[in-house]
């Protein structure tokens, strides 16, 4: 405010700080404190860098004592930083001048990302926006692949944060604003750089509980899916293959959030012996529907031998017959199931049902052939519904008792009676000489 003679000037600057080209409300009252009129011949705005309108009032008129007149202007400036500009009044009582200072930031509202980004994921870009002046009808639009597009924040004073999620990986975020700053609508557009941290992504983890198998058991195998993402992961496909037999060789989940994890438990049954490989393969989602494969291999060591053996195989000869017995051992760490002992030789077959051997345990069988040659057969389901037998060629050639013949019997019968006869003959002859 200035003041010489009678006259004084002040004025106000709404809003306090605009953009580059946003017009702000100048309001001038100038004041007469004599006692006498003054008369106000013109007013003028002089300035290199602020815009007027209007630049120049040519005739005003008398301004009596303790009156005050009030004038209306708009003011710009596309210069940035602290400008300044001279009103000048001609008057009765001589020139007069105030020094008007506008205030101009290319700054405002100033964005910055407030959350970490990670390589490959759905990211969460969290933001905040801050204006030092009121800014009405304020909407922020990502000018990028995002959920939400945009977001209209009404009014916005100091700090307002919003969220959205990335589908791609950006060198710069780009988004487009609008707003009014006092009467000025503006809109522009700011970028944010950015860097990215590396995903942990998401890890596959197959645990079997024993190391070395033999053929024929099932392992239990521990298949855990670790999300290590920053964002859920969805419709995921989990597929396991290899040279056996699984309980369920194909799994689907809906959803895993973000640092969980989730564990399937699954059955798995070599077929044969040496390294067995087993291929875990999973596919899945990110919230913006971007597929995503990882593979996981894990290999075994299987045993040449079965789970299950036949041992202590007893041969007792018999009348016709061969009676066969011993003992089915179960070397495995899990049941078996449906377990039958067989003895096959031409058409005749003989079966010894088991059933249920528990891990580690043994059982019994007791079966009879009439065969000189025959085969004995192991058959029995593990519990990944994998079928295996096992056989074994017995020769009972010399494990058989002969059958009796008559005819010697016939001989010998006829023998003893003609003996006993010729004994009574010589007993009556003697008595009869005597």
């Amino acid at each position: 405010m200035s003041s010489a003679h009678a006259l004084t000037i002040g004025y106000e600057v709404t809003p306090e700080l605009v953009l580059p080209g946003g017009y702000a409300d100048c309001i001038i009252r100038i004041s007469n404190t004599g006692i006498s009129p003054v008369e106000i011949k013109s007013i003028s705005f002089i300035s290199e860098t602020i815009q007027f309108e209007p630049s120049y009032i040519q005739y005003v008129g008398n301004l009596s004592a303790n009156e005050v007149y009030t004038l209306r202007v708009s003011v710009k400036s596309f210069a940035v930083g602290r400008q300044n500009a001279q009103m000048l009044l001609s008057t009765s009582e001589g020139p007069f001048s105030q020094n008007i200072e506008l205030l101009v930031d290319d700054r405002f509202p100033e964005i910055t990302l407030i959350s970490p980004l990670y390589h490959g994921e759905a990211n969460y870009v969290n933001i905040s926006v801050s204006s030092p002046v009121l800014l009405k009808d304020f909407r922020i639009e990502a000018l990028f692949n995002a959920f939400p597009r945009a977001f209209f924040a009404g009014d916005l004073y100091g700090v307002r944060y919003f969220q959205f999620r990335l589908g791609e990986d950006l060198d710069s975020l780009n988004f487009k604003i609008s707003f009014y700053n006092g009467r000025s609508y503006h809109e522009i557009e700011k970028a944010i750089r950015v860097e990215y941290l590396p995903s942990k992504g998401v890890v596959i983890s197959l645990q079997p509980s024993k190391d070395v198998l033999f053929i024929g058991e099932a392992v239990n195998l521990n298949l855990e899916i670790a999300n290590l993402r920053n964002d859920d992961i969805y419709s995921l496909e989990i597929l396991v293959f290899g040279n056996g037999k699984f309980s369920q060789s194909s799994f689907k989940l809906e959803k895993i959030p973000a640092s969980e994890k989730r564990i399937i438990n699954l059955l798995f049954s070599p077929r044969e012996s040496g390294k067995v490989e087993v291929v875990v393969k999973i596919k899945y989602e990110d919230f913006f529907g971007k597929k995503y494969e990882k593979e996981e291999n894990l290999t075994f060591n299987v045993i040449d031998s079965y789970s299950l053996q036949i041992i202590n195989v007893q041969k007792i000869p018999g009348v016709g017959m061969t009676r066969i017995s011993g003992d089915v051992v179960n070397y495995g760490s899990r049941g078996a199931l449906n377990a039958k002992v067989s003895i096959v030789c031409g058409g005749h077959s003989s079966d010894y049902y088991i059933g249920e051997i528990d891990a580690k345990d043994y059982e019994t069988f007791d079966l009879e052939t009439p065969c000189k040659n025959a085969t004995l057969l192991l058959s029995w389901w593990n519990e990944a519904g994998e079928s295996f037998s096992l056989t074994e060629s017995l020769d009972l050639w010399n494990y058989r008792l002969a059958e009796s013949n008559p005819t010697p019997l016939y001989i010998a019968l006829v023998v003893s009676i003609f003996i006993v006869s010729f004994v009574l003959f010589l007993i009556y002859k003697a008595r009869k000489s005597g």
